[in-house]
């Protein structure tokens, strides 16, 4: 039987599992604080760590008897910058910056990055580190080498990012270290793979094909996080199946004034197209230090869910942060509290097919029962094989439980990321056509999953287990 004591908010919380969160201990609380999906930063760290503690959370979960989705983000095309040494050094206004791609030219003042970057820069482009804490500004190019000019006082530092905004780099999708992460994924063993730096629907498809060759069964995540993939946003929502808003890089590939209104925007269209879209970045970044949120933080995580957002999502907080367990349970309450007063504008919807003339007509009768006396649906309870009934109904974003039922282990683990869906396996029936509900409802109740006394709206097709052909709608007092 499911741990019916873990009370998960709507809003489902990815949490990067990293030092400070690694042992079955820490996995634990977070998952009774409120993580869904766990996510490993494989930027950090070789694989062997990775696959160990993946692991953990599976028995973590088995252990707890809930669905932990596990995210592996790839590091995709990400540029740093290396310093001879390691040493970081102290930049004052107007100083001189070289960046250089040869290392038996490199100082421990003269941080080292890819020929193809210098290659690309022109002269008054900006080079930004950091997340965008240090900029320069391009004075000098040369054929293995660019003079910057600094535009502030900063540190410049090991292995930070590097982002030079509006300038197009060919650079290629996937790296060797990508690619060594998808050959040491076993069977099931990874719900989604995080894909960095998309830029177009291609690079999507390399990865899926990549995928094939390693028989990877698993949902991409596509991560918004530079101008190239802000300009193809539809066809890079239409490729995936999950959308990530990587505020850290985007926030310096933008004007960093705009970084709020494409967030809604993204989470608008990927909503649309019944995606579930994850907003990340340093949500509750004082909360590596610190036991409590700022009062903007809080702002920033109560706004993206009222933006309709499926996923908040914590990195430093929960790798290397002191209070990582307080971090998921902060979330989870600031998400609590403010869900039942988000108030969406209506989905401009295609219905291209029966199964979304079904969900919609689900949301109303949720919406109407509401505003009578005399009938209260409690939960939408849907029996779904792909996970696809499940997200169009919670794209409409109903005042009320969705119970998803599935006989398929990929399905009830991917089901982790989709807004106020709760995922439960169920055996279903070796008939192909569904008779009658009374044997589900009698399952369901042995289960635990409904009570007597509520009234449920039964959302399936005519046949068990086949995907894409749900077409009815029931609604069944518990007795």
């Amino acid at each position: 039987m499911p741990n019916s004591k873990i009370m998960l908010p709507a809003t489902k919380i990815v949490a990067t599992i990293g030092p400070a969160t690694e042992s079955e201990a820490q996995l634990e609380a977070m998952a009774h604080a409120g993580m869904s999906v766990a996510r490993f930063n494989t930027k950090h760290a070789d694989v062997s760590w990775h696959q160990t503690r993946i692991a953990r959370v599976k028995k973590v979960a088995r252990k707890i008897q809930q669905p932990i989705g596990v995210l592996l983000d790839l590091q995709g095309p990400e540029i740093r910058i290396n310093i001879p040494g390691e040493q970081s050094f102290s930049v004052n206004f107007n100083d001189q910056v070289t960046f250089t791609s040869q290392q038996k030219t490199a100082t421990n003042r003269t941080p080292i990055i890819p020929q193809v970057v210098i290659e690309a820069l022109k002269l008054n482009d900006h080079v930004l580190i950091d997340d965008g804490l240090g900029e320069f500004i391009v004075i000098k190019k040369e054929a293995r080498q660019v003079v910057t000019r600094a535009l502030g006082n900063f540190t410049v530092s090991h292995r930070k990012t590097l982002n030079t905004p509006g300038v197009n780099i060919k650079l290629p999708s996937l790296i060797d270290r990508d690619l060594a992460q998808l050959d040491a994924i076993e069977q099931d063993q990874v719900d989604f793979i995080g894909l960095s730096f998309v830029r177009n629907a291609k690079d999507i498809q390399i990865l899926r094909k990549e995928m094939a060759k390693r028989k990877i069964n698993a949902q991409v995540v596509a991560k918004i996080e530079n101008q190239s993939a802000i300009d193809h946003l539809d066809e890079i929502i239409a490729a995936s199946d999950a959308i990530m808003i990587a505020r850290g890089d985007l926030a310096v590939e933008v004007p960093f004034q705009e970084l709020t209104y494409w967030q809604k925007l993204i989470i608008n269209k990927s909503r649309l197209a019944g995606k579930a879209v994850i907003t990340a970045t340093q949500m509750l970044k004082s909360m590596v230090d610190h036991p409590r949120p700022t009062r903007a933080e809080v702002s920033d995580v109560a706004h993206a869910v009222y933006d309709g957002t499926d996923a908040v999502m914590l990195s430093e907080e929960t790798t290397i942060g002191h209070f990582p367990v307080e971090a998921v349970a902060t979330q989870a309450a600031i998400a609590q509290f403010n869900e039942p007063f988000v108030v969406l504008p209506p989905l401009n919807l295609k219905h291209d097919n029966f199964g979304d003339y079904i969900t919609h007509a689900a949301n109303e009768l949720v919406n109407r029962s509401r505003k009578e006396t005399s009938l209260t649906i409690d939960k939408i309870v849907a029996l779904t094989e792909s996970g696809e009934t499940a997200r169009a109904i919670a794209r409409l974003r109903p005042k009320v439980p969705i119970l998803a039922l599935t006989s398929d282990p990929k399905t009830f683990q991917q089901l982790s990321l989709s807004y106020a869906v709760t995922p439960r396996m169920i055996e279903l029936s070796d008939k192909s056509q569904l008779e009658s509900s009374t044997e589900l409802l009698k399952k369901m109740k042995k289960m635990n999953l409904v009570k007597i006394g509520e009234t449920i709206l039964l959302v399936h097709g005519t046949f068990w287990k086949k995907s894409g052909l749900t077409n009815s709608l029931s609604i069944l007092k518990i007795n």
